[in-house]
């Protein structure tokens, strides 16, 4: 069974067995500074200084194979104040171009301008969150590894309105580790990192129409009148929104069952989801909520609705 095996029943009988320890040593976030013998007054100058830094911090990620996902800019006044720039990227990055951009970008949103006073007498970059980002593949048919691509751009484009606009005000979906549809993504600023234990979006068959809808109620719409057969047969007439549907075709039910392991005051209901076509064509995902015998009568909804 191996030596881990051998050792573990050593443990067991009594046996004294060495175990050294074997430390997980963090590397240190990269950090570079310039001083000045005299405080520098111009904010252009203090800019250009700054991309030598980016461009110092560049060459230290490119050692660890690693890019920056964010990065802090502190600039030490002579008078003891500090003025401090954050960005934030959508990828792991080493390019000083884009970094001096998306600090151009903070700097013109700034309420307060930076006003460097007496000169600034220190100015640190610090890279406080990066990842792994390894050499592009170049293409068989050519190219160099600069072209930008539509993903490149589109993420460039999402970098900027997150510096000029503000962290929180462009957001993107995340996968959630959730059998709930309503609870199976999350929200999340688009320059922020997705959560480590965030599962790979479901791919969809080619040429296979989507299981679910892109867009859900919330919350699930009730709908009444609902003829279907029991006890667990999908609708064959319904009424939303004043409007009496007429079922065509039906798939289902895909049952969904309550999150037993969570604590609630009370048993969560099964759902029976169907994707219905109504006789215009029309198409919509439907749930039974409650099982007959989990509930006394169980009750009807529509979550969403197909293109």
């Amino acid at each position: 069974f191996g030596e881990a095996a051998a050792t573990a029943v050593r443990r067991l009988s009594g046996e004294s067995v060495g175990a050294p320890l074997a430390p997980r040593r963090v590397q240190a976030p990269v950090a570079v500074e310039r001083r000045f013998a005299e405080p520098v007054a111009r904010t252009e100058f203090a800019l250009t200084v700054i991309g030598e830094l980016a461009a110092e911090a560049a060459a230290l990620l490119a050692e660890r194979h690693e890019g920056g996902r964010r990065w802090q800019v502190r600039l030490f006044r002579a008078d003891g104040a500090v003025h401090g720039l954050r960005v934030e990227t959508g990828r792991p990055t080493r390019d000083v171009a884009l970094l001096l951009r998306l600090l151009r970008e903070r700097i013109d949103a700034l309420a307060d301008p930076l006003d460097p006073g007496f000169g600034y007498d220190l100015i640190r970059l610090d890279v406080v969150l990066a990842e792994r980002l390894d050499a592009a593949q170049l293409r068989l048919e050519g190219g160099t590894a600069r072209e930008r691509s539509a993903d490149n751009s589109v993420a460039e484009l999402v970098d900027r309105l997150s510096t000029r606009l503000g962290r929180g005000r462009v957001r993107r979906f995340a996968a959630r580790d959730s059998h709930i549809p309503e609870q199976a993504e999350l929200m999340l600023p688009a320059a922020a990192p997705a959560p480590p234990s965030a599962p790979a979006w479901p791919a969809a068959e080619p040429g296979e129409p989507p299981l679910r809808p892109i867009y859900l109620f919330d919350p699930p719409q009730p709908i009444d009148n609902v003829v279907a057969e029991v006890p667990d047969g999908p609708p064959a007439r319904f009424r939303w929104r004043r409007t009496l549907h007429e079922v065509a075709r039906a798939e289902g039910p895909e049952r969904i069952a309550g999150e037993w392991w969570r604590r609630h005051d009370s048993a969560v209901p099964t759902r029976d989801y169907y994707r219905i076509e109504d006789r215009r064509g029309r198409r919509f995902w439907i749930f039974r909520h409650g099982l007959f015998g989990e509930v006394e009568a169980p009750r009807w909804y529509i979550h969403g609705l197909f293109a």
